[in-house]
């Protein structure tokens, strides 16, 4: 058995088509989500649909899902990420509000995995974990071994065996004993300066988590969002992955 852990999609459709093209190289046999499936760039109605069609095992609710799938003022949001949300509202069907609003923030999946968007402590709260200190208050609600999550754009995985420790990573060896919190990075729109789509892969039998990076037509979804009129620094920023 094979999972891909992926998320903050970000209605990149090119990246999404890139990422499921590798999985099918790797032999993924289940999919997870963990939210953010639509903001800032400008397929947010394909990537949706896509998702849906796949029927996954689980997605888990972002908070661009919550804002896109409700007309609640936009609060906690930039200028240019709230212009895209609201873009994104009147791009979206009301079967994909509805079904975007109806996700779990959080899921369990038995004993052995966790998914969630932002933090364990107060999914709702939309909180960041980019550090051990941020992790250990997560962890402290930790009751699976390994918890999945996303929300910074950055791939990390914090390894908790007594003191919490993490950062950077290509591969996590599953150890008894240790509890996980790692975060797949973004299918959308990475931030950690490399510009390429981040998910990654879980296999049970081997306890070993692996990151990979996958590159995508960047050029052809810019240029969606120029046509879309969304803010210039949106497609900036997929060149640099940042």
């Amino acid at each position: 058995m094979k999972y891909a852990i992926l998320g903050d999609i970000h209605a990149n459709l090119e990246a999404l088509q890139a990422v499921l093209r590798k999985c099918q190289e790797l032999g993924v046999d289940k999919y997870l989500c963990i939210g953010d499936l639509v903001g800032y760039n400008a397929s947010p109605r394909e990537c949706v649909e896509l998702v849906r069609s796949m029927n996954l095992e689980v997605v888990i609710k972002g908070n661009h899902d919550e804002q896109a799938s409700g007309s609640t003022r936009l609060a906690g949001f930039n200028p240019q990420a709230a212009m895209a949300i609201e873009w994104t509202r009147q791009q979206i069907s009301d079967d994909q509000r509805a079904w975007l609003n109806a996700l779990p923030m959080l899921k369990n999946l038995g004993a052995k995995m966790t998914l969630v968007h932002a933090t364990l402590d107060m999914p709702e709260k939309w909180g960041y974990i980019f550090d051990p200190l941020t992790a250990a208050a997560s962890l402290h609600y930790q009751f699976t071994q390994l918890c999945f999550f996303g929300h910074t754009h950055v791939p990390l995985a914090f390894d908790k065996f007594g003191d919490v420790k993490g950062g950077p990573f290509d591969e996590v060896r599953i150890q008894a004993g240790h509890k996980y919190m790692i975060n797949c990075g973004s299918v959308g729109q990475p931030r950690d300066g490399d510009p390429r789509a981040s998910f990654i892969t879980y296999s049970p039998e081997e306890m070993l988590v692996n990151l990979h990076r996958v590159e995508y037509d960047i050029a052809a979804t810019q240029q969606k969002i120029r046509q879309a009129g969304l803010p210039e620094r949106l497609w900036q920023r997929l060149a640099t992955g940042r």
